[in-house]
């Protein structure tokens, strides 16, 4: 029996075909979550070492390789999600999840504008992950409410939008948010959106429908 040349040009090419594709993926990745979805395809090549022709050849496009990064995160919420509504402390699952689902879109500007779009990288896949996610959503705040701790004139939609309230939020009139800003914003929310309420929120809800 013939042993295999694990130095034959062929089994090279596979292993540098292979670390082509992690350098790639971490390099979109870095540069999504720092700069968001209109990075290059020259700048991912650069960061990842590689030629541009390197990352056509593995992925086909730039779009393709960002939906594939933003897939994975969208995942990750899920993954939260899910083990919020398995918490038996209904607030405690919508309130760790709400803390997490808002930490993501500080820490990753390209999941943060994602969520933001309503066309562009939006696959049918994506569009998928997305009706998950917000099934997900309502599911929390319908139990939270099931259990009178969320009060019950906030909605599922009221609590995406306010998932945002520290994205782009690092400055105002001379003032400078620390790192952990996010984290005194949600707990202000979270705070706010404890029953039993002390007044009616005033105006219309958001709406999952163009307004």
């Amino acid at each position: 029996m013939t042993d295999i040349d694990t130095h034959s040009p062929s089994v090279d090419q596979r292993s540098d075909s292979k670390r082509n594709r992690v350098r790639l993926v971490a390099a979109a990745r870095e540069l999504v979550a720092e700069r968001g979805m209109d990075v290059t395809a020259a700048e991912i090549a650069a960061r990842a070492e590689v030629g541009v022709g390197t990352l056509y050849r593995r992925f086909g496009s730039k779009d393709s390789l960002i939906r594939d990064i933003l897939s994975d995160g969208i995942d990750e919420v899920q993954v939260v999600a899910q083990a919020a509504l398995d918490d038996p402390d209904a607030w405690n699952g919508f309130s760790t999840f709400f803390a997490f689902f808002s930490k993501t879109q500080v820490d990753n500007q390209g999941i943060a504008e994602y969520l933001a779009l309503s066309t562009g990288l939006r696959s049918d896949e994506m569009c998928e992950y997305n009706g998950r996610l917000r099934t997900l959503v309502e599911r929390l705040v319908e139990r939270a409410h099931d259990e009178g701790t969320l009060r019950a004139d906030a909605s599922w939609e009221d609590i995406v939008i306010l998932s945002r309230a520290s994205v782009s939020a690092g400055e105002c009139l001379g003032v400078h948010a620390s790192p952990e800003q996010w984290q005194r914003t949600c707990a202000i929310l979270l705070a706010g959106l404890k029953a039993p309420a002390q007044a009616r929120l005033p105006g219309k809800a958001p709406s999952s429908r163009p307004l």
